[in-house]
């Protein structure tokens, strides 16, 4: 058996504002779920008051009956590994004058690779139980709430009768759905039986996420959409004890479509090689690893995002220049074409783009060390802007640098706006310096 940390501190700090005399050892394991081990009960409590105010976010509706709250890490804070913050993903208590009762607990939070000091093992060092895809969607959780008496949707941030207005909360009755996601949540499971499948499992929780017509990333305005646009998938199901089961076990268990999973891997070769592509991935957000852990609340799973996907996402749906030529400074402009749209012209304006950089890096090339490209900065009037990184691509001889920030720079807002200013840079080196073809 295994504890939410955030619920097991909520209820170690209303007992000690009750006068409850806690022993050593008692204090030793809260301070843990903190990330720092200390035996000072006034240690942890201050530590509680900073983490609680500025990197937990905590929303709460007040009722008659108690308060629900639901628990998130602060979006804009730094991500920190301990316990607390990885069980920040929307962690559901009710507080009473009774005491405290976890009503949802929703899969953890991964380790982000690029996370500071966050570990990939190898199979040889740490067996791997499950590899799954990112779905680019939203997080929502299924959770019997006990004040309602049914199950019921909530995001990672919010309660189904919340929704936020700019940066301001609007917080309504909370037999209301005033959410936009979990309104639209809510319907599928309506719609598809979902409902009906939760029945018999009060006290787990159901990790999903929500995948709409366009990707998340791309932050589109999903009440524009029919709910019918938009799809279900289980990433998870955890038991009342608190023990998260694999994706596959929780499509079993619940009959329901999952996330998509990868074949497990035990060579070490075939890993590393998964791991490379997941990282410059054109169609998958990111791949999850989740290894053989002895703690069964909190497993520890990996996640190994792509670094060129978001731009992959911008040239599909936006024709975005900027992200086209960020592709193509890293050897995929045929693929980055064939992303774009069909529309009209704008994959071919979109491959005279890609042409016109390579030529554009050949010019930069072959004069990176005489004063032409100076002279073209400063026709195009943008010497001040570059100047510092001409600089630094004739220190280092990254010239790939420099001309991918000269192409971005020259960009502009659409295709068109791009090639027209990228041909007046071709045309000036060529008329400084002769044509390099």
């Amino acid at each position: 058996v295994c504890s939410n940390s955030i619920y097991v501190v909520e209820k170690f700090i209303r007992s000690i504002d009750q006068g409850y005399n806690p022993s050593v050892d008692e204090v030793l394991e809260v301070s843990r779920l903190f990330g720092e081990r200390t035996k000072k009960v006034d240690v942890v409590y201050s530590r509680y008051l900073d983490v609680f105010s500025k990197l937990i976010q905590k929303n709460c509706v007040y009722t008659d009956k108690g308060d629900l709250c639901i628990y998130s890490w602060n979006p804009r804070a730094y991500i920190r590994y301990y316990p607390l913050s990885i069980d920040a993903t929307g962690t559901i208590l009710l507080i009473t004058g009774d005491g405290i009762e976890l009503v949802a607990y929703p899969i953890h939070r991964s380790h982000d690779i690029e996370g500071h000091r966050v570990r990939i093992y190898k199979p040889s060092e740490k067996a791997i139980v499950e590899i799954s895809r990112r779905i680019d969607g939203y997080h929502i959780t299924f959770y019997y709430n006990p004040l309602l008496k049914k199950w019921v949707p909530a995001t990672r941030y919010v309660l189904h009768n919340m929704r936020y207005m700019g940066k301001r909360l609007i917080v309504e009755n909370l037999d209301e759905i005033i959410n936009p996601y979990c309104f639209i949540a809510d319907k599928i499971a309506s719609e598809q039986g979902l409902y009906d499948k939760f029945k018999g499992f009060n006290g787990w929780t159901f990790s999903f996420v929500l995948k709409p017509p366009e990707p998340a990333i791309l932050k589109p305005n999903v009440e524009l959409y029919d709910p019918s646009d938009f799809k279900l998938y289980l990433v998870s199901a955890r038991k009342p004890d608190g023990t998260l089961l694999t994706i596959s076990d929780s499509g079993e268990l619940l009959k329901w479509n999952t996330v998509p999973l990868e074949h497990v891997i035990d060579d070490d070769h075939v890993f590393e090689e998964l791991v490379e592509k997941a990282r410059h991935d054109l169609h998958i957000r990111s791949i999850f690893i989740r290894y053989i852990d002895d703690d069964h609340c909190r497993p520890y799973i990996v996640e190994v995002k792509s670094k060129l996907y978001p731009e992959a996402m911008a040239v599909k749906y936006m024709s975005s220049p900027k992200s086209l030529i960020l592709l193509a400074s890293h050897g995929l402009g045929e693929e980055a074409v064939s992303l774009l749209t069909s529309f009209g012209d704008i994959r071919a304006v979109g491959k005279e783009i890609i042409d016109m950089y390579e030529e554009l890096y050949q010019h930069v090339s072959t004069n990176i060390d005489s004063d032409i490209v100076e002279q073209v900065l400063k026709e195009l009037d943008i010497y001040s802007k570059l100047k510092g990184e001409l600089t630094r691509a004739r220190r280092k001889g990254d010239v790939g640098r420099f001309v991918r920030k000269l192409s971005i720079l020259l960009s502009g807002e659409t295709i068109y706006e791009a090639r027209a200013n990228i041909k007046k840079a071709i045309e000036l080196f060529r008329k400084l310096g002769g044509s390099s073809r």
